[in-house]
């Protein structure tokens, strides 16, 4: 018997990520790819799993506008059941990041407003989200489908920041399949027609990427993600390395040379 798709009412759901902010400051992840000798990116992988597409939890993002920090809880539970025992961070620790980091108040919730991806990457960095500190974070080449599958191989995963079509909302409680529209509405395709979100890509295959989102593992098409992305971050984080180095190899004591000398030729710059 097919699954039932789980259908989820979002009239009282706004937005959660707010426009995007340019820093100069931002690590490039050319920058460190161009120093990193690869190794080989399988065609298809999916760091999420080992875990069961409805054990993923919203960490509360159905009724707070929280998407920027609910990926980081989702990045923890990736990475950490990819190196042994799986870790779910509770809805009150990622509140209270997000609160820190928004400003948000449960006593005035009709004053939230969401927050900044890049606002929450580098709280993550210099405080922690669930007890859990990231090393760095880089940003990806606009449109780049080959720095986007490296990165989520290599690290874990990707943090995207997408600009919604209406369209999404329909899909998601029908096909759980985000595609660029090709009939209905021109309304209904244009990016930000329903409002700024953030998501967890965890998974790759030929054209398809596989998200966490609202607590669900869903499908987002290559295509879609080039056309509504606006932001795509690189994470580094101690909760992916087991004996020094991630499950793909990657050395944490050549990452951490690799970001003190990208630290070095930003200063320099």
């Amino acid at each position: 018997m097919k699954k039932k798709a789980t259908k989820i009412d979002f009239t009282k759901i706004k937005f959660g990520r707010l426009p995007r902010i340019e820093d100069a400051r931002t690590f490039e992840l050319s920058g460190y790819l161009h120093e990193e000798q690869l190794p080989r990116i399988p065609k298809r992988y999916n760091w999420g799993r080992k875990i069961r597409d409805n054990k993923w939890g919203d960490m509360g993002n159905l009724k707070i506008n929280l998407c920027t920090c609910a990926v980081a809880g989702h990045f923890v539970m990736a990475w950490t059941s990819n190196i042994g025992r799986l870790k779910r961070p509770k809805n009150e620790a990622i509140l209270n990041a997000y609160s820190t980091i928004a400003g948000y108040d449960p006593q005035m919730p009709e004053k939230d407003e969401g927050v900044e991806a890049i606002k929450v990457l580098k709280y993550w960095r210099k405080k922690e989200i669930a007890g859990h500190r990231i090393i760095a974070f880089a940003k990806l080449e606009d449109k780049n489908r080959e720095q986007l599958i490296q990165t989520i191989y290599l690290f874990g995963g990707c943090y995207v920041g997408v600009n919604l079509p209406k369209s999404a909302e329909r899909q998601f409680n029908t096909t759980k399949k985000w595609t660029i529209p090709r009939g209905g509405k021109k309304r209904d395709a244009k990016a930000g027609s329903w409002f700024g979100h953030a998501v967890l890509i965890v998974g790759y295959k030929e054209e398809e990427l596989r998200i966490v989102t609202w607590g669900e593992e869903i499908t987002m098409t290559m295509d879609f993600w080039e056309t509504y992305s606006v932001e795509s971050y690189a994470v580094f984080s101690e909760a992916f390395i087991q004996n020094d180095k991630t499950p793909t190899g990657v050395d944490v004591n050549v990452l951490r040379n690799d970001i003190e000398t990208l630290q070095k030729k930003k200063a320099g710059s």
